[in-house]
């Protein structure tokens, strides 16, 4: 932390640079302003912003940016989507074309109230670090998504910081930090690959894609070893195997899981039910991986042989994935830290010598899937507004009964699929439950694996219906 001291001060929003390094966004080194303005413009909703700083007639009271001076200029650490409103505002043409027309009327009175913009000046980015990372995690600010914290992590990781710093500034565990820098290092370095068309960049690129369904596939169980991959002291990504094999299959993953195609519906070929056998076995079909990735050591072995091998003319055949007794297999391909956490925890858990845990669990994973499915489709107040009118008007916390009964009850449209709502009505839904319930809140029941197994078997389809989201119908 720096010794000096913050200052404040009026600047011109059209003196003010924006952040290269705005984890929202993702664009080249060297980028300038204009690239910077025009990815804010399509990913960060600064139309909506700017026209609403037009409809209240500037600025709200107390709203302050955080810059800090490199050089001779000022740049934006805090506030880079206002400044960009503001600059649209005070001069349009910095608007592309087809942003014009969305831009209401700017009156003189507008400008005026927006020529200059209150700042906090920041003796360094460190010493702004700690003010950015509360308010981008409370209430008040627009919340940065999952892949703007990854990028974040990551590039403070780049800056110098250790990760002992980085998990302090961003108040995250230091397991969660380095998973985060080391997904987002996988994404930025199958981008980075090179090859992709034009199109298939725009997609790459797009601040709005879902990077989780390809970032977790690593995660599964056996993905890494096929590929070789492990990470260096610095979290990137290297390969034990051929490295040129290692880069074609890693954008071929990419382009499985995030690149949509016409002839599925405009959807990438993979999504997180597609099996790791089934993505290693499309790669330059009639080849296996394993054999490609060991192709070298197998020649070797070869040539030491005294007798001439004969080839082999056919294939064996891939074994079938191994399916999940508890959820070992489990993928969340939401943006949802919790849901992600419970998920990367209960993958671990040996259910059978710590039944306890499994069951805490297998109960947190239950409440906040269907939590969050009630949140995603901005139903919360009617669960809140429902409870209390059952409640006589009285207020109290929602729990995973109101949640489940919520979600069942077709006519609130909770999924997309009406058979979600089926699978959460099924009697089992309820018995496993309450088991559940016992186990934790009670005081004579013990945990039991055998118990955990039945209630995976019976919660497994409606959970990985909301993780894996909804790209799928659900499993009978």
């Amino acid at each position: 932390m720096s010794e000096q001291t913050w200052a404040e001060k009026k600047l011109s929003p059209l003196r003010i640079l924006l952040d290269p390094l705005n984890p929202r966004i993702e664009v080249p080194d060297g980028a300038n302003q204009t690239r910077i303005r025009r990815k804010l413009l399509d990913y960060g909703k600064v139309i909506t912003l700017a026209n609403s700083i037009i409809g209240f007639g500037g600025l709200l009271p107390g709203e302050r940016i955080i810059v800090c001076k490199e050089g001779s200029r000022y740049i934006v650490l805090e506030g880079n989507r206002r400044v960009c409103a503001c600059q649209v505002i005070l001069d349009s043409s910095l608007l592309p074309q087809k942003y014009k027309r969305s831009l209401k009327r700017v009156t003189a009175e507008v400008k005026a109230n927006v020529e200059k913009i209150r700042a906090e000046i920041a003796p360094t980015r460190d010493d702004a670090e700690p003010v950015i990372t509360i308010r981008h995690t409370d209430i008040g600010v627009e919340k940065w998504n999952t892949r703007a914290k990854m990028r974040r992590a990551s590039r403070l990781l780049e800056q110098g910081y250790n990760i002992d710093d980085i998990a302090d500034k961003l108040s995250a565990p230091k397991a969660t930090i380095r998973n985060a820098i080391r997904e987002y290092r996988l994404y930025h370095y199958a981008v980075n690959l090179g090859g992709w068309s034009e199109r298939e960049l725009d997609i790459l690129m797009n601040e709005g894609l879902q990077t989780n369904p390809f970032t977790r596939f690593f995660n599964v169980g056996g993905v890494k070893e096929k590929l070789g991959l492990h990470f260096d002291e610095n979290d990137h990504p290297k390969t034990r195997h051929s490295q040129e094999l290692f880069d074609k299959q890693i954008k071929h993953i990419a382009r499985s899981f995030l690149i949509p195609v016409p002839n599925n519906n405009n959807k990438p070929v993979a999504n997180t039910r597609t099996s790791k056998d089934e993505i290693f076995n499309s790669f330059n079909p009639g080849e296996n991986i394993v054999e490609l990735a060991q192709g070298e050591k197998q020649d070797s072995q070869a040539k030491r042989n005294s007798t001439p091998q004969k080839k082999k003319t056919s294939r064996t055949k891939p074994k079938a994935a191994t399916a999940s007794v508890f959820f070992e297999n489990l993928i969340c391909a939401v943006s949802d830290d919790r849901l992600i956490g419970i998920t990367d925890e209960i993958k671990l858990v040996d259910y059978k010598k710590m039944p306890i845990a499994a069951t805490m669990l297998l109960r947190g994973l239950l409440e906040s899937a269907l939590d969050y499915q009630v949140r995603l489709v901005k139903k919360y107040g009617e669960l809140h507004k429902l409870i209390k009118e059952k409640n006589n008007g009285k207020k109290r916390d929602v729990g995973l009964s109101d949640l489940i009964g919520f979600c069942r009850d077709k006519v609130n449209n909770i999924f997309i699929s009406p058979r979600a709502a089926e699978a959460l009505s099924r009697s089992s839904v309820s018995v496993y439950k309450d088991q559940l319930d016992i186990v934790i809140h009670g005081k004579w029941a013990h945990a039991d694996p055998d118990i955990l197994i039945k209630a995976a078997t019976a919660l497994r389809p409606i959970i990985t219906y909301i993780l894996e989201g909804q790209n799928h119908e659900i499993e009978g």
